[in-house]
């Protein structure tokens, strides 16, 4: 027997029952099986869709239109969807309560592939006609307009031959729009819209609708648990305003208007909008505006307190240069402009007494230099003429050394703009270098020197003889270690413009390279020196192979030599990876080393130390192939001789760490095990340490599979059997944070047994701060273990993993009052390690431990707990606000801890946002306690306590003033 949609009785059915709606998947079944065709469901609905009871066509046509969102979209025929879109048109003038399915329906009939979209012309036409938007409720409103952005998608070109009765339906539809997110959604759709669809003589009517918005003032429900916020929409309303060039006029005379409102939210988003509007608007739709533009933004330039403010009118500027520069060459417009900046600006340099106000107005013209090359032309061109007779003409110190800060970056624009032929006073800036260089003041010295550096491509040769005396006369003379290093940094710039001179005056010359022991007393500097410049080419042969001579021939001045060795090839910006293969491949660098640690193995540790490190980073700067022939030619030795004296396993262990890895020989069992008996066994801390360091490393790079499983076995088989020895408990906990970090950064689930034997040991009052520090190890960074430098797995997520399972461990478990406090720290050490995103769906669980936490004495307990619960407070959760009757008191108390300035300042930051953030309705029954609590802090002797705690307690005062919006 056929089902009841074969019949003219369906009509009757969908009326009187519901149940026909669940049928509507047998339905699409015959239909796409060719028993029955779609428009003869049409036909067998037609006593329903006739009906008399507006009620009941709706329901029919609910009914269809969920038929319609159940059918492929590539099954219905161009013929079919041209029918179903004229029957729906024909809906839209039915009773409204028949609109919505309507609606619904033909959204879904647009995004058939084979619909027409010709066919929309008609729709639209009737849509606007009969259906007035805004009475609509919200889905139908959005529906309606994403039927606008359906069509747009499909076929911009139809779109633009509606005309502009359409426009003008757009228009109304959007008018008075007040649901944030159909506002999100239109103010997203409409700058694709405009920037397509000419709209002609409706200029002032479209930019009408869109500006009411302007600036956004709204508040999120605080039941909405997806709420469009504020910002949302004024980002995506910005380029709504500038979307075309015709709003130009109509744009700027708004936000003139708005910037020079008292609101800060309208001062904000109108500076960003003259940022993006430069992106659109021609240059020539500035010019009635410019005197007004840069009067209001060099007022919110020199915004004392608000950041964010300053920053968005620099943007501005920048943004507002860049684009009158395109007319420089055929429009007066852009000089002038430029000109009265120029004029403003260098009368506040002239008549600035602070650093200060030389600084924000310096900033300025850097904005407007950066702007564009036609800008730094001329300001470049203007300023460092300027700025070269201002260093003269003023006295202050301070001011002569931010003018030449001031001068690099001048230059910097300069280099960046590739303007230097233009710009020729740039030449005269390193004379100035040397003048303040010669003066006997360490910050006009370091001040020239740093200029110097950034401006060493315009450094004259006449200029190198002087500067070079000055800063050998330093490195041999002073003890200040800023203004050696900036000595040995302007040498080392110096000598890459002009090698040669440099050979001969300062290598050969004054530091005397072929006698470096004759002058003993400037030795460390003068080798400071010389590894510097070691680090270009034309130096690198000479410097390096007498170095090594000095630390294979001479033991007793060895030390100074790989000091000042290893300083210099660590720094990374001096060195790179393939400079160190070269100098290894050329020198024998490892081997020099290890004869020298060799012959002075009982030497102070220090001076041995950065013999260590020496060989650990040149190591692990060289290929696979070179590390296994270093290895295999000194590990038998090192071995033998590891049982003599522990020091020779620090030899060991600093050519093994940074191993890449693939590099795994036939010792490393014995290292295991070696380093596993030292970690637990040896009285020396640095053996035990590195010990740790080593295990730690092995386990990590061991290759995937049986390798990694047979090393795992291995180490815990040794640690079990330790277990039974209380006296070696500490150092096996110390050894399990290393063994858990290892593990879980190469992302092996082993790491679990490790740390709930770390977890246990928290728990224990004997044991915890041991476990705590266990703990801390696992969620810090190293520089010395674990980390990519030395070739180690490491996984972007392992905290989050880490945080989770302790989490888990943790719970339920009972706490001795004895191990209460590292059991917080131990909790402190993996929250403040933990990505905030991951901390933010376990409120519930770290609040309770944040509040208890901020009743102990422990410094780094505190700074970490209060940090976490300042991103709480940020991010508003509720949590925290029902507990503000505990959290207050605990954080008044902190703001005068003795024993640490930085507690002090981090719990006045906590008052300051939880006053900045909670509704006043909160924060009132607490503001007279917290202001009178908060006066001693007024007084602290920190001026960084002091500032903190004005700025907490103004905004304390200002709680439930007038004016205060936060409500939300």
């Amino acid at each position: 027997m056929d089902s009841i949609w074969f019949k003219p009785e369906l009509a009757d059915e969908i009326m009187k029952s519901e149940t026909i709606f669940q049928e509507t998947n047998n339905i699409i079944s015959d239909i796409m099986r060719g028993r029955i065709d779609i428009t003869n469901i049409v036909e067998n609905m037609a006593g329903v869709l006739t009906n008399k009871e507006p009620e009941l066509r709706e329901k029919g046509m609910r009914f269809f239109t969920k038929l319609l969102k159940e059918i492929p979209k590539d099954y219905l025929t161009a013929m079919q969807l041209k029918f179903i879109s004229k029957f729906y048109i024909d809906r839209l003038k039915d009773n409204h309560r028949v609109i919505p399915p309507v609606l619904e329906g033909y959204l879904r009939i647009m995004e058939m592939d084979n619909y027409d979209v010709q066919s929309c012309g008609e729709y639209f036409s009737v849509l606007f006609r009969e259906v007035p938007c805004q009475s609509q409720v919200r889905q139908d409103r959005s529906n309606i307009y994403s039927t606008l952005q359906k069509l747009m998608d499909r076929d911009v070109e139809y779109m633009k031959t509606l005309g502009p009765d359409f426009l003008y339906g757009v228009i109304s539809a959007m008018d008075g729009e007040r649901d944030p997110r159909n506002l999100l959604f239109l103010f997203n759709f409409l700058p694709k819209f405009l920037s397509h669809i000419p709209i002609g003589h409706l200029v002032e009517e479209m930019f009408e609708v869109i500006s009411c918005y302007y600036p956004i003032d709204f508040h999120p429900s605080p039941n909405d648990p997806a709420p469009v916020t504020r910002d949302n929409l004024a980002a995506a309303l910005c380029p709504c305003l500038c979307a075309i060039p015709e709003f130009g006029e109509q744009c700027l005379m708004l936000l003139v208007e708005k910037l020079d409102s008292n609101l800060r939210i309208a001062k904000l988003d109108s500076l960003k909008l003259l940022a993006e509007s430069c992106k659109t608007f021609k240059a020539e739709s500035y010019t009635p505006f410019l005197k007004t533009l840069w009067s209001s933004i060099n007022r919110e330039i020199t915004h004392k307190t608000d950041d964010e403010i300053r920053m968005a009118a620099h943007e501005a500027l920048q943004a507002l240069v860049a684009k009158l520069a395109t007319t420089a060459n055929t429009d007066q417009a852009f000089e002038n402009f430029l000109k009265g900046i120029l004029i403003s600006l260098q009368t506040v340099i002239a008549d600035s007494n602070t650093v200060m106000q030389f600084l924000q107005a310096s900033k300025v013209l850097l904005t407007v230099a950066n702007s564009s090359k036609e800008s730094c032309v001329i300001i470049t061109k203007s300023m460092i003429p300027a700025v070269l007779a201002y260093y003269e003409f003023k006295t202050s110190a301070k001011l002569q050394t931010a003018s030449l800060d001031f001068l690099g970056d001048l230059y910097e624009l300069v280099k960046h703009w590739d303007v230097l032929e233009e710009v020729a006073q740039a030449q005269e800036i390193p004379q100035l270098c040397l003048n303040a260089a010669s003066v006997p003041s360490k910050d006009h010295q370091i001040a020239g020197f740093k200029t110097l550096i950034r401006v060493k491509d315009v450094l004259n040769m006449d200029l190198v003889v002087p500067f070079v005396e000055i800063l050998i006369y330093n490195i041999q003379n002073s003890n200040d270690d800023e203004l050696l290093k900036y000595s040995v940094e302007t040498i080392h710039s110096i000598a890459k413009r002009y090698p040669e001179i440099i050979m001969n005056l300062v290598v050969k010359g004054k530091c005397d390279l072929d006698n470096l022991m004759e002058d003993k007393v400037t030795l460390q500097k003068r080798l400071n020196l010389l590894t510097s410049l070691a680090s270009l080419n034309d130096f690198t042969k000479m410097i390096i192979s007498e170095i090594l001579r000095l630390i294979t021939t001479n033991v007793e001045e060895a030390p100074i030599a790989v000091k000042a060795l290893n300083n210099s090839l660590s720094d990374t910006s001096l060195y790179t990876e393939e400079k160190l293969v070269q100098i290894e491949s050329d020198h024998g660098l490892i081997d020099s080393i290890l004869s020298w640690l060799l012959k002075d193995l009982n030497g102070p540790q220090e001076s041995l130390s950065q013999g260590y490190e020496l060989i650990s980073s040149t190591i692990a700067s060289l290929p696979e192939e070179k590390q296994t022939n270093i290895l295999s030619k000194h590990t038998d030795m090192l071995l033998d001789k590891t049982c003599m004296s522990e020091n020779y396993f620090l030899i060991l262990q600093s050519l093994y760490t940074s191993v890449h890895q693939n590099v795994w020989n036939k010792y490393m069992d014995g290292i295991i095990n070696l380093s596993l008996n030292l970690a637990l066994n040896s009285e020396n801390c640095t053996v035990r340490q590195k010990s740790y360091y080593l295990i730690a490393h092995a386990l990590n790079k061991a290759e995937h599979g049986t390798k990694f499983e047979v090393l795992y076995e291995m180490i815990k088989s040794y640690l079990k059997d330790c277990t039974k020895d209380e006296r070696l408990c500490p150092r096996l906990i110390y050894l399990y944070g290393f063994v858990t970090k290892a593990l879980v950064m190469r992302g092996s689930e082993h790491f679990k047994f490790w740390l709930q034997k770390i977890t246990l040991s928290i728990l224990d009052p004997i044991y915890c701060s041991h476990g705590a520090e266990a703990i801390h190890t696992i969620m810090s960074d190293s520089t010395e273990c674990l980390n990519v430098r030395h070739h180690c797995r490491t996984s972007l997520f392992y905290r989050q993993r880490v945080f989770q399972s302790f989490a888990g461990l943790m719970d339920k478990q009972t706490l001795s009052v004895d191990a209460k406090e590292t059991y917080y720290l131990s909790w402190a050490y993996v929250i403040g390690g933990t990505p905030k995103t991951v901390i933010n769906s376990e409120i519930s669980k770290i609040a309770p431990l944040l509040i208890d936490a901020l009743d102990f004495d422990n410094k780094d307990l505190l700074i970490v707990m209060m940090d976490v619960l300042i991103h709480f407070v940020q991010a508003k959760h509720v949590t925290i606000a029902q507990s503000l009757q505990t959290i207050l008191p605990r954080l008044v108390r902190l703001s005068t801890y003795v024993k640490s300035m930085d507690v002090r300042i981090k719990s006045l930051q906590c008052l300051y946002e939880i006053a900045s953030t909670y509704q006043t309705v909160l924060l009132l029954p607490y503001k007279r306690d917290v202001l009178l609590d908060l006066a001693p802090s007024l007084d602290d002797k920190k001026r960084l306590v002091r500032n903190a705690a004005v700025k907490a307690r103004t905004r304390w005062f200002l709680v439930g003033s007038p004016g205060e919006n936060k409500e939300d």
